[in-house]
């Protein structure tokens, strides 16, 4: 099997442009023989919406979503949104389409109010973490921030989800003389411990270019369940990445390594409740 991941370059607000983009690299992916094709964190929308926020966002139901479900009866789709619920909250949203229908939504649940973020102010938290079936098997979805928390991982991990894509738009910090910059670095070393310790495939969505004084790290990969970048694209530039999936290495990493078996949930619980209690 083969996935793909488009790392993209936004337009701010422009959601037709964004979206028409979207099907192309879709379609290019699709020829390349993808089953699933993942996009960066709010690629339809740009990620620094907050005054605009309101005017980006689209229900699920929404026409303007029309072009993805048509294009995912041909390849299954992971893209980012801001998500306008029934009750006008807006989530930044990651969707899962699928044969002509949106299968799977995920809004992210650790919103960043730190140094040069603040969605917080702007988008309701998720509270959910959820396994889905996709086109590769038992799959996760997390959103940048949501990964710099160990729980969303761990609680993807014990549902038996094999497939981790993690979604970003990761502005570049702490530039190295690898050409990349440091959080690009620290994103590998982070997929590559995730992908070993869950025996499972990481697949990172970043995107690329500037946008309100932010440059974007790019360098999107997949890492396999021991640990290691299958496939790795560049900082700067726009690309379609493929890689090939060995489902076999899964089941070899998760027998060599058997934590999912041995793990202990009841045992978590218990000690949550029991450090609640006591704060």
């Amino acid at each position: 099997m083969k996935v793909a991941v488009a790392q993209f370059k936004s337009v701010l607000g422009d959601f037709e442009k964004n979206l028409q983009k979207t099907v192309e690299f879709s379609e290019e992916a699709r020829k390349k023989g993808a089953k699933v094709c993942v996009f960066p964190e709010l690629n339809l929308t740009g990620y620094n919406v907050w005054d605009i926020t309101f005017e980006v966002a689209v229900q699920l139901n929404s026409p303007k979503l029309s072009p993805l479900l048509e294009m995912s009866r041909e390849i299954d789709l992971i893209v980012g949104l801001v998500e306008e619920s029934p009750e006008h909250i807006f989530y930044n949203s990651a969707l899962y389409i699928s044969n002509g229908k949106i299968k799977h939504v995920h809004r992210k649940v650790y919103l960043p109010t730190y140094g040069m973020f603040d969605e917080g102010r702007f988008f309701g938290h998720g509270n959910r973490v959820e396994a889905f079936d996709s086109a590769l098997g038992r799959s996760s979805i997390l959103i940048c921030e949501d990964l710099w928390h160990m729980s969303t991982v761990y609680l993807a991990f014990i549902q038996g989800a094999k497939y981790l894509f993690a979604l970003s738009s990761s502005p570049g910090r702490g530039y190295r003389e690898k050409s990349m910059f440091g959080n690009a670095e620290v994103w590998m070393n982070m997929g590559e411990f995730y992908a070993r310790m869950t025996g499972s495939y990481f697949i990172y969505a970043n995107r690329v270019g500037c946008e309100d004084g932010f440059v974007f790290s790019g360098k999107s990969f997949v890492a396999n369940p021991y640990g290691e970048l299958v496939a790795e694209a560049s900082p700067f530039e726009e690309e379609l990445l493929i890689a090939e999936i060995k489902e076999e290495l899964i089941r070899s990493a998760r027998a060599n390594l058997p934590l999912l078996r041995d793990e202990r949930p009841e045992m978590v619980i218990k000690n949550l409740r029991r450090a609640l209690d006591e704060e």
